[in-house]
């Protein structure tokens, strides 16, 4: 299985650290226990992640067998919000971290997937796999500050490992960049809550 990382978020508003490319490159989707995973996100505390979640896709596609699969996987709060060093390293004042895991539903359904993905390449079906992680249904609290707020997604697949810079962003470029649908956050209080 290739594995493709994808941060579906605007190319011109993200950054994933060089840092973390050799990480990621060595996360095999087939091998990943789904209850392990955990992703968290650090952003200025005006930002309500905990009424949001991430989401994990999942996708594998190959041709020549008619194979095209693509699985959503919503990743939400979790008890558990211990913080390692990689969370807090460089964290700015006012910063809040929302850690998240897998439902366990999503992760049953995970592990099916990957049981599929076990009958494919026993069946010498080759093909193309990719993993993306993105934000969604983030709202404001209070207004944003009048700086820069930049927003880090964090990723691990394994409990005793820490986490991996996935992506870094700065949600006003983010909302100015003409090629954007999205104008502003909605307040937390309004019905409309904004995909990232």
């Amino acid at each position: 299985l290739c594995l493709v990382l994808v941060t579906a978020l605007l190319a011109a508003c993200t950054a994933v650290p060089i840092s973390s490319y050799y990480s990621l490159s060595k996360i095999d989707p087939m091998k990943i226990d789904p209850a392990q995973i955990r992703v968290a996100i650090r952003v200025d505390e005006s930002v309500n992640v905990t009424r949001g979640s991430a989401q994990i896709t999942l996708s594998y596609q190959a041709e020549s067998a008619g194979i095209d699969e693509e699985h959503q996987f919503d990743v939400q709060l979790t008890g558990s919000q211990a913080l390692t060093p990689t969370l807090t390293k460089a964290m700015l004042p006012g910063e809040r971290i929302t850690v998240m895991s897998l439902s366990p539903g999503d992760a049953g359904a995970m592990r099916s997937f990957q049981r599929r993905l076990y009958q494919y390449k026993a069946a010498g079906i080759e093909g193309e796999g990719s993993l993306n992680l993105r934000v969604k249904d983030l709202c404001l609290d209070k207004t944003l500050p009048d700086r820069d707020i930049p927003l880090t997604l964090f990723f691990k697949t394994e409990s005793d490992q820490d986490y991996i810079v996935f992506v870094r962003y700065e949600l006003h470029d983010l909302f100015s960049d003409i090629s954007s649908d999205i104008e502003a956050l909605a307040f937390c209080e309004d019905s409309y809550v904004t995909d990232v």
